[in-house]
């Protein structure tokens, strides 16, 4: 069969050639070498047209930056790493993130707004509805955007789970599939999101919803290992104590009469024989075999077989990773919506949240100390699922997440339930839960213009922020130090034995450290502060060469 769309343009691509020999000065050269460009640009996949933002046109000019906000730091877990909560438009805690966080996150979960042509998504602060020729391509522009640096921040064995509604459903699996590859598709997941139906005028006569999509995608599909499973219990057991561990004890005898007789079984195994009338059960290779291994023993007079959980790892059971999530199983959108209401201890004006047991059951397919992100963060629910998650099997998940602070958002509704889980008490001092103690910093994104006279001092001013979330700890100047100059370093030096309890020293590159701070600080982790945190913008403001 012809490529008829390709004849079409190899012929168009002919005419530009004479095209160029008609009209040989530059500017008609340029414009017919974009429309040849655009010719034989991508003929598959998902096209749309671009759209820029206010956050883009702002970070022209400005830098965006990091700033603490102090008071809303919690720590209800010394010695134990931090948790964050980022206050600002996620593409640019995105960016910020991806000097800190490149190829380190390990999973990612994100609800963005599911542009149901109501009016509930918005793009440079105007509401997109039905009658919005580029609804499509606004909301293609600004996911686009996110899940490029998301894609950034995964590490090789990384997953990202996107929930989504079906109108932009097959956008953001084409989208997707552009990204991260088609052949990272890991699968669309389904949960069962309402169990109530529409009762009332023509909704009662149309197809009713009961599900909403959940699209899986990894960084690298062939370097997973597979997903964690919950054992089944089984008839599998080891109740004896063998050389390596937890074992099974078997007897490898068995009766030599009649037709088992076989002289060839009868040898010596760690130096013993069978017993009268019995032979071995296994062969003499595979008996040496075992003795190498520490899997034979002698237990109680009698030979015996060690047998270790993981020598039957075919044998045993697990519960599979169902793709389909049912309400019973992980509750709907309006339990979500009640599990807020009683966390916060009023109405918090949301319609549908999603409830923590269904992010649970996504989180508990992961190893137990890994860091998760949710950049389109809303009611917290991620955050809350970590935290309970942790409590219940000892894990030491770290989460982060992003939210703007739209209608106050970020500290009404998202910092208030994170607070809540935390301390066991609500905003309103009433009693919610006896708390699960963890860390949190609260951040804000601020700007830095690039037109700044002293731009390096006032990119320093940020940096604090950046080591701390990068490495999950809080510069205190007492257990995690940073030095920026030499005459901080002589006065740690001078000081030294004032610290009883120092953990990290963070050096500026620019600090030049004498032998004996090199051997006083050696003692301690110590860190150089990285380039990569601000010198891309300082080279571009003329400010490093």
């Amino acid at each position: 069969m012809s490529n008829l769309s390709k004849i079409r343009r190899d012929k168009m691509i002919e005419f530009l050639e004479t095209l160029k020999e008609q009209h040989s000065d530059d500017e008609s050269l340029i414009a017919i070498s974009q429309i040849e460009k655009e010719l034989v640009s991508k003929r598959y996949g998902l096209v749309w047209e671009e759209h820029e933002e206010a956050v883009d046109v702002m970070m022209r000019d400005n830098i965006p930056v990091f700033t603490e906000v102090k008071e809303h730091e919690i720590c209800m877990a010394p010695g134990e790493d931090y948790n964050f909560l980022l206050e600002g438009d996620n593409l640019h805690s995105l960016q910020l993130l991806e000097k800190t966080h490149k190829g380190k996150v390990d999973v990612i979960y994100i609800d963005p707004p599911y542009n149901t042509k109501n009016k509930d998504f918005i793009y440079d602060d105007n509401m997109v509805g039905e009658d919005d020729d580029f609804k499509h391509s606004k909301w293609l522009s600004f996911m686009e955007k996110r899940l490029s640096c998301s894609h950034a921040l995964l590490n090789e064995e990384g997953i990202i789970f996107i929930s989504i509604n079906d109108y932009e459903g097959a956008q953001v699996k084409l989208l997707c599939d552009e990204l991260f590859g088609e052949n990272n598709f890991i699968g669309q997941l389904t949960w069962e999101s309402t169990t109530q139906p529409t009762n009332a005028g023509v909704a009662r006569f149309a197809l009713q919803k009961k599900v909403e999509s959940i699209y899986c995608y990894a960084k690298n599909k062939a370097k997973r290992r597979g997903f964690v499973l919950k054992e089944m219990e089984g008839d599998l057991k080891y109740p004896h104590e063998g050389r390596f561990g937890k074992c099974r004890f078997e007897i490898i005898e068995k009766s030599d009469a009649g037709a088992y007789k076989r002289d060839t079984m009868k040898f010596s195994i760690l130096g013993q024989f069978p017993r009268e009338g019995k032979r071995w059960q296994i062969g003499e290779d595979t008996a040496r075999e075992l003795e190498n291994q520490g899997k034979i023993e002698i237990v109680d007079g009698i030979v015996k077989r060690a047998i270790y959980p993981e020598d039957e790892a075919d044998k045993r059971k697990y519960f599979p990773f169902w793709s389909h999530f049912t309400a019973d199983a992980v509750g709907t959108a309006q339990s979500g919506k009640d599990e807020l209401n009683n966390i916060l201890g009023r109405a918090a004006g949301f319609d549908t949240v999603k409830p923590v047991s269904l992010i649970k059951e996504l989180l508990m397919h992961f190893p137990k100390s890994i860091t998760i992100l949710d950049f389109f963060a809303g009611s917290g629910t991620t955050a809350q699922a970590v935290l309970e998650l942790n409590k219940e099997d000892g894990g030491q998940r770290k989460f982060i997440l992003c939210t703007n602070n739209e209608n106050n958002i970020c500290e009404e509704i998202t910092y208030q339930r994170v607070k809540t889980v935390i301390t066991g008490k609500r905003q309103d001092g009433s009693e919610y839960s006896e708390g699960i103690p963890a860390n949190l910093k609260y951040y804000h994104t601020d700007f830095v213009s690039k037109s700044e006279e002293y731009l390096a001092d006032s990119l320093l001013n940020h940096v604090t922020e950046m080591i701390q979330l990068e490495h999950g700890v809080r510069i205190d100047d007492d257990s995690y130090i940073m030095i920026v100059s030499d005459d901080e370093a002589d006065g740690l030096e001078r000081k030294w034995n004032e610290y009883t309890d120092i953990k990290g020293i963070y050096v500026s590159q620019d600090v030049l450290l004498t032998a004996s701070q090199e051997r006083l600080f050696g003692s301690v982790d110590t860190y150089i502060i990285p380039d990569y945190y601000f010198n891309f913008e300082l080279r571009e403001a003329g400010e490093l060469w």
